[in-house]
């Protein structure tokens, strides 16, 4: 795996914060002992980034236009690779990407495993890895599905952080490779890290100090109250809310605003979780202060956890000082507000009618609603009430099928006529850095009742497949398919059940800027008006069970396995506010 003479560099990634921090040899103080001698000429370092890189394109191939490799003509010859910067600025796929093999038993099967010291690539399996490693004395490779670094020695895969940043980098490389493959209209400014001089380490070094484990604190329920306490530990646990108060960036000092600020309550609750101090904290002045803005909320009566997640976000938005009605760049706005777009198609001339509607939060329904006959025939359904399937996914994909309106709730534009039936579809044209969706457990429509049913929901979430950007190129594909003579979005040619929905999403590689993962789950236990709320919360990578003032640490299987009722996801990959960097 050494560069032979001629041959260019690898593409270095980003420095690693380590180095940038603590500049010196600090191999020594890494896990695994064996690393520390063959580190020191950088030889091993570089062939892990090449394996690294590989691993991923062959991992993510699909999105990135990579295909298989070609089958050799009759006369042998094979088509040569094409330069992977020069594949991305054309949008042409990469011609070919060998298959990690076994160079012994040419097995694919099970973990492949390359040697970083030479140009070797065994399987376990079969054992020729480790008669590779014992003949030679090469003791490091690397396991090429999940770039992990083995130790022959060691006899274990070991960790060093050397190894974890340059893989680090080559993830986030990947990341905005695929997004300028998938996404190539998108303007956005390329991702660039900063890096700590001498002087600013230094100055880091003197002015900092280590803090004990601060941020989990139990919330004292001070009279049915427990409605508020979930949503507060939510918003504590919201990673781009708690940069921003954390950052000072309002201050309830420096406010202007005399009285009743949210936003100055939210700094102080802040201020209060990460005091220090351990003991339950009562937020009687969160409480007074939206008693005396939101009076539907004022009372010691039970109230509906998701009604006062939305007046919090409001008040907050009303006090804010960059506060406006359009385009708002509050931190409300910057962390929740999405933008939904509906799309109407009038069935006789095809004319699409597009509106656009902001969200700070998405509510799915669990049970599909009555539907008459004709509705029922246009979705392939057998019966007027259809339960559907029970995971996130399904209600996602009932909320953005298409649905057929009445006859008499669209008049199109374009053909004149009055009471043309159409089709209505919803996607996403924005999604926010934070999505929070409410599963409507609560029926007030034939008296009050709560749905009990279990909704599967995971850890990570691709919302590629819900946004308006997929749906669109996948209509124009099938246009293509069909020589130009698609159906329009929305006829009843093109309609299908959400279960096939689901199945034709399943080939869809996700675009890592829509992919969420979760941090909080509120759930209620026990009837509508006398229940109860807890929450679940991740926290330094650790999920915690939050009930009133009782703080306990949790598992994820146990957080997946509860009744939710509201669910919060943040974006893995944060995208930079465009209109702020060119501003800039």
């Amino acid at each position: 795996m050494a560069n032979t003479p001629g041959s260019p560099p690898p593409i270095p990634t980003t420095k690693l914060l380590t180095q940038d921090f603590f500049p010196g040899d600090h191999s020594a103080a890494h896990g695994c002992p064996h690393l520390k001698p063959v580190k020191r000429t950088g030889e091993i370092l570089s062939n892990y980034q090449i394996l690294s890189r590989y691993s991923l394109h062959f991992k993510h191939r699909h999105a990135l236009g990579i295909l298989p490799p070609k089958k050799r003509s009759k006369s042998g010859a094979e088509a040569k690779p094409q330069d992977l910067q020069s594949t991305i600025d054309s949008a042409k796929p990469i011609p070919q990407l060998p298959i990690p093999s076994c160079m012994t038993c040419e097995t694919t099967m099970g973990r492949i495993h390359a040697c970083l010291q030479c140009v070797f690539v065994g399987c376990w399996k079969g054992g020729h890895s480790q008669s590779h490693s014992q003949e030679t004395g090469h003791t490091l490779s690397i396991e090429i599905s999940r770039c992990g670094l083995y130790c022959g020695q060691c006899k274990d895969f070991v960790y060093d952080r050397d190894f974890d940043g340059i893989h680090n980098g080559e993830v986030l490389r990947n990341s905005e490779i695929i997004s300028m493959v998938q996404e190539p209209g998108q303007k956005r400014p390329r991702f660039s890290k900063w890096h700590a001089g001498n002087k600013e380490a230094a100055l880091i070094k003197a002015g900092s100090k280590l803090q004990a484990c601060q941020g989990l604190r139990g919330l004292r329920n001070m009279g049915s109250t427990c409605f508020m306490n979930v949503i507060l530990q939510c918003f504590i646990h919201n990673p781009l809310l708690r940069g921003y108060f954390l950052s000072d960036q309002h201050s309830s000092k420096r406010c202007e605003v005399k009285s009743e600020c949210m936003g100055c309550e939210m700094d102080q609750l802040f201020t209060q979780f990460y005091s220090g101090v351990k003991t339950p904290y009562g937020p009687c002045s969160f409480l007074h202060t939206m008693w005396m803005s939101s009076s539907d909320l004022a009372g010691y009566a039970q109230q509906d956890a998701h009604e006062f997640f939305i007046s919090a976000l409001n008040q907050i938005h009303a006090k804010s000082p960059t506060s406006k009605l359009h385009h708002c760049s509050c931190v409300i706005h910057k962390t929740f507000a999405g933008l939904l777009q509906s799309d109407v198609t009038c069935l006789n001339c095809a004319n699409v009618t597009s509106a656009f509607d902001p969200i700070l939060d998405i509510s799915l329904d669990l049970r599909a609603t009555k539907r008459s006959k004709s509705m029922s025939k246009v979705r392939g359904l057998n019966d007027e009430r259809n339960d559907g399937p029970n995971s996130l996914a399904d209600c996602l994909d009932r909320y953005t099928h298409p649905e057929k309106l009445g006859t008499n709730e669209y008049n199109c534009s374009k053909c004149g006529k009055t009471g043309q039936e159409a089709t209505k579809q919803l996607s996403m044209k924005v999604l926010p850095p934070v999505l929070s969706f409410q599963l409507k457990r609560f029926e007030h429509s034939m008296g009050a009742s709560k749905i009990e049913t279990k909704i599967k929901f995971p850890a990570q979430l691709d919302m590629t497949q819900y946004t308006t950007s997929t749906r669109k190129s996948k209509k124009s594909k099938l246009q293509k398919l069909n020589g130009g003579s698609g159906s329009e979005n929305g006829s009843p040619s093109n309609a299908s059940t959400p279960s096939s929905t689901t199945s034709s999403h399943a080939g869809l590689e996700p675009i890592p800027t829509y992919v969420y993962n979760l941090f909080a789950v509120i759930n209620h236990q026990g009837k509508m008006d006398t229940g109860h709320y807890t929450a679940f919360a991740k926290h330094r990578g650790e999920w915690f069970s939050l009930d009133d003032h009782k703080v306990t640490l949790s598992t994820q299987k146990e957080v997946l396995d509860s009744k939710a009722y509201m669910l919060f996801y943040v974006k893995q990959n944060l995208d930079y506010d465009y209109s702020s960097a060119t501003r800039d």
